[in-house]
């Protein structure tokens, strides 16, 4: 059985499932950008595109993540409320 208890609860559920979100994918860019440049021999990006981009990545997702978890929390309780 899925519940999630109260709204701030489920406030907090859904702020640290995005950070959590968005410190995964922001880590899976810097493990793509950093084995491009070790592969390649030259660096393909700098140190300033890596920081940049990482940055990005984080904002962009933290951004897609905040909306999202809210509708995945509500399917979760509905299914299990539908049983």
């Amino acid at each position: 059985m899925v519940k999630f208890g109260s709204k701030d609860k489920r406030t907090r559920l859904v702020f640290l499932s995005s950070i959590a979100t968005s410190l995964v994918l922001m880590n899976l860019f810097l493990l793509g950008t950093l084995l491009t440049n070790m592969y390649r021999g030259e660096a393909s990006y700098t140190q300033t595109d890596i920081a940049a981009g990482s940055i990005f990545v984080l904002v962009i997702t933290m951004i897609i993540s905040l909306s999202l978890w809210p509708r995945i929390i509500d399917w979760l309780e509905s299914r299990e409320k539908n049983k």
